[in-house]
């Protein structure tokens, strides 16, 4: 059953980047522009998307302690008397959640930045508007559309960057963006530009084959979402166009989204906007409903528009200058490249002492730790792929977590009674004292209870409550 589902957005929509108008948008106003853009797509969302139904959704809209909703077929009216049940209270800026209102299901942005970014005479085909606009789409594309597909239900799906982190691997997927964005942009040339896609997607398979694996269910997941979210917005500025006319806005609309947003690469924005890419060419190259229907199946957008196509290298540029922005952008690699091998090896050698505790990656923050970028990453282990984390900031009984590298596995063997558990490789000094190990370390502090034995010629400590 679908529950209320918080979306945290850090980068999207009001961001501190943006300057502050003296004569910003009021609340209402900004409520009522984006409750019409919603109301607009909701009534064409099934042709954006076969199964994407929005037309009986409520759409609302919070901010400032004031609430506006439009229910199917109505008008927008104020309710602040749902406040309290459609609150996020997340503190960043921006969030979107899915919670019933009368029994109907919705669609909720929540804005909790202090001020607007928008002016009194925003326009809805504003290209500014209609960016920050069309993530509730992509948002509700994501909760109601593909919670439906079974191929979702069948694979795992992981966060994060992937190891070994690879900056020819991103430069790759960024030369491949820009083959298709090139193929958009000069149909004449299509094929040509096609070819090189093809060849570029075949030089980061043959370097980067852990991300080409893991990364499979998010380039299917996000790429098809930010088509959604792109297409929506092409559709609001070719109202009442020939179909040629659509496609001319549509290419348009992709270049001018593109040169406001620029896509200097990284793996999230690389499965958005190469599946959105894909998606847009197959439109003008296959029936747009039989495409759809095998990407709901399992199948890349990416690997529909090349199957076919014969890689062809291109001329090699001497003076590429997409890499320095590009090393500038990933220059958190080396030293994060370092932490999860020294992660990987210490969970590898049976000399290292290894904490079991149930998984805590529900109940975490992150912190940088000088020059290691924090988050999720994925990793191999024990002939598998699973998370790992840096920086994580955690709490278990008595025992806190504060920037330690941790490793998670969806299910393990070692400790009875512990099925998704977290694993700290213990490669610093400790204390046993009875049942209880003690900790006085910078990233790990405290104590925790634990059963202790040895499997295959390695100490384990399971955690106990």
């Amino acid at each position: 059953m679908k529950n209320i589902m918080v979306v945290i957005l850090w980068l999207l929509g009001v961001s501190a980047a943006t300057p502050a108008f003296a004569d910003e948008a009021s609340p209402e106003q900004l409520a009522r522009l984006y409750l019409d853009f919603m109301a607009q797509n909701s009534r064409q969302s099934e042709a954006l998307w076969p199964g994407f139904r929005l037309e009986d959704k409520v759409h609302l809209f919070s901010y400032g302690g004031n609430v506006w909703l439009r229910q199917p077929g109505g008008e927008i009216i104020q309710d602040n008397s749902v406040l309290e049940s459609v609150n996020l209270q997340s503190g960043l800026s921006i969030n979107f959640g899915f919670p019933q209102y009368q029994g109907q299901p919705g669609v909720l942005i929540q804005l909790e930045s202090p001020n607007i970014q928008f002016s009194a005479d925003t326009k809805p085909t504003d290209l500014a508007f209609l960016i920050w606009a069309s993530n509730g789409l992509h948002e509700a594309f994501h909760f109601y559309a593909q919670s439906e597909w079974r191929v979702l239900e069948e694979g795992r799906r992981y966060e994060g960057e992937v190891f070994p982190l690879s900056l020819d691997a991103r430069y790759y997927r960024l030369q491949l963006f820009d083959a298709l964005m090139a193929a958009l942009a000069q149909p004449e040339q299509q094929s040509l530009h096609l070819s090189h896609a093809a060849y570029w997607l075949q030089q980061w398979r043959q370097i980067a084959p852990n991300e080409d694996r893991v990364g499979y269910i998010n380039d299917l997941v996000e790429g098809s979402a930010k088509y959604v979210e792109l297409a929506a917005g092409a559709r609001i500025l070719s109202q009442n166009q020939t179909l040629l006319g659509y496609q001319q806005i549509l290419t348009q609309y992709v270049h001018d989204y593109y040169q406001q947003r620029k896509m200097l690469g990284g793996w999230t924005a690389e499965a958005e906007n190469i599946g959105a890419l894909a998606g847009i060419l197959l439109d003008s190259t296959q029936e747009p409903y039989v495409w759809k229907e095998s990407v709901m199946s399992g199948m890349l957008p990416l690997d529909l528009l090349l199957n076919r196509v014969k890689p062809v290298p291109p001329v090699e540029r001497k003076d590429n200058k997409q890499k320095k922005p590009l090393q500038q952008m990933l220059a958190y690699y080396p030293a994060t490249q370092a932490k999860l091998s020294q992660l990987l090896l210490n969970a590898q050698d049976v000399r290292v002492p290894l904490l079991v505790m149930p998984s805590v990656s529900d109940s975490s923050s992150f912190i940088d730790v000088g020059d290691v970028r924090s988050g999720f990453y994925v990793v191999p282990y024990q002939d598998e792929m699973t998370q790992a984390y840096l920086g994580m900031s955690a709490q278990f009984s008595n025992l806190s977590v504060s920037g330690s590298p941790l490793l998670d596995v969806p299910v393990q063997n070692y400790c009875e009674g512990i099925e998704a558990a977290t694993l700290l490789p213990l490669a610093f000094p400790f204390q046993r004292e009875g049942q209880y190990l003690v900790f006085n370390e910078a990233e790990v502090h405290g104590t925790i209870r634990v059963s202790a034995s040895v499997v295959d010629g390695r100490t384990l400590y399971c955690a106990m409550n």
